[in-house]
Formats: C-alpha cells, structure tokens, sequence
C-alpha cells in the first residue's frame, strides 16, 4: 500500500499557486512598464503608477504566500516584514510622485526638484530594505538553489542600471543627446528584463514536480 502524505501534497500545491500567481504580476508589471509609452493614454487617469502597484502587490503574495509554504521568507519576521513594509512605502511613494507630476509627466521646476528630493530619500531607504529582503530570502531555503539568490542577482542588475546611465551621462556631459537617449533606453529595457525573468523563473518553479511530496509504505493491511 501506497499513501501520500496529504499535507505534502498540500503545501506544494500552495507554493505552487503562489508562485504562479506572484511571477505573474511581476511578468505583467514588467510588460507594461517595458510597453508603457503605447499604454501611457490608457493609464493617464489612474492616480498610481500601474507597474509599481502590480511589482509590489506579486512581491507581497511572495512573502506572505496563499499558504505559509508558498512564502519565500518562510514566514519569518524579518524577511516578509521587510517585504510587506518595502510594498507599502514604495506604492504610497510611487502614487505620491504620480500625483505631483501629473502622471509621471513634472511640468515645473518646482516638481521637479520636489519629486528629485523625495525619489532620492526614496531609494535610499528602498535599498537598504531590498537588501535585507533578498538576503532573508537566500537565507529561508524555500527557493531550490541556486535560484534562491535570484532576486539578489535582479537586485544586483536593477541597481547598475539605476546609476551607470546617471554616472556615465555625467562624465560624457557632451556626448550626443541620441547616444545618451540610447543609453537610458537601454538599461530602462535591461531593468524590465530583470523584473520579467524573475516571473518567469518563480512561475518555472512553480511547474516543476514538487519534490517534497513524502511516500509512505505500508504493509497492505
């Protein structure tokens, strides 16, 4: 006789809906923002930004899971704190810039040194949240290494391609607007690729057969 245990069964099935349902948004977040110049008279209304809301709405179904087994933090305070809190700031922050620029468009001077002082204290503390995150998330051993230190590496990416456009702008102040247009273009569409293989990859994962289904073999009577 061949019994399975039910509650393995169980918890796979939960972390595999979680991470279907999490990768999802992330990979819808990343499409709309990757094809946001075509979408922007769609969302011109709405009085949040679109692609922060769903990244942040899949990064929370991550941490708290549909089920304690689907979370990547394995529940643990400190990592699906971090994540919750991280969501929190980053949406409230996102929705507040979209608002003073009128949807992502500052049309003032005043705007724009308002919105540069708030996104850089912004990202500060975003940083130093992220990090703690995706380390707790290495750290749970939910994920199969070594893609556990996945969202480290789109960390990793998101950061280089945040500042090495700034950097490299700054020294080549005369290079050519073309030229430096293709350069932030470039690593805006590197920052959307990063964002949609980790959908991708937590929804691979979450199709791949569960290997903590337990067998038991009994006897027969």
């Amino acid at each position: 006789m061949i019994e399975v245990d039910a509650g393995s069964a169980y918890e796979a099935r939960m972390r595999r809906r979680t991470w279907m349902l999490g990768g999802g948004l992330l990979v819808l977040s990343a499409l709309l923002g990757l094809g946001m110049s075509e979408l922007q008279g769609l969302i011109t209304g709405l009085p949040f930004d679109i692609t922060q809301v769903l990244f942040w709405a899949g990064a929370v179904v991550f941490a708290i899971g549909l089920g304690r087994s689907g979370s990547v933090t394995a529940r643990r305070k400190l990592g699906t704190g971090v994540i919750v809190v991280l969501a929190v700031w980053q949406t409230v922050l996102s929705s507040l810039v979209w608002a003073m620029t009128g949807a992502g468009d500052a049309s003032t001077t005043g705007d724009f040194s308002r919105v540069a002082v708030i996104s850089t204290a912004s990202e500060v503390v975003a940083l130093g949240l992220a990090i703690i995150a995706v380390m707790q998330i290495g750290r749970a051993g939910v994920v199969p290494k070594p893609w556990n230190w996945a969202p480290l590496w789109v960390l990793t990416v998101w950061v280089a391609a945040q500042l090495l456009p700034t950097l490299l702008a700054v020294g080549g102040s005369s290079a050519d607007p073309t030229a430096l247009n293709a350069l932030f273009g470039f690593f805006s569409l590197l920052k959307g690729v990063a964002i949609a293989f980790l959908g991708v990859l937590a929804i691979v994962l979450a199709l791949r057969p569960a290997p903590g289904t337990t067998v038991v073999y009994g006897s027969g009577e």
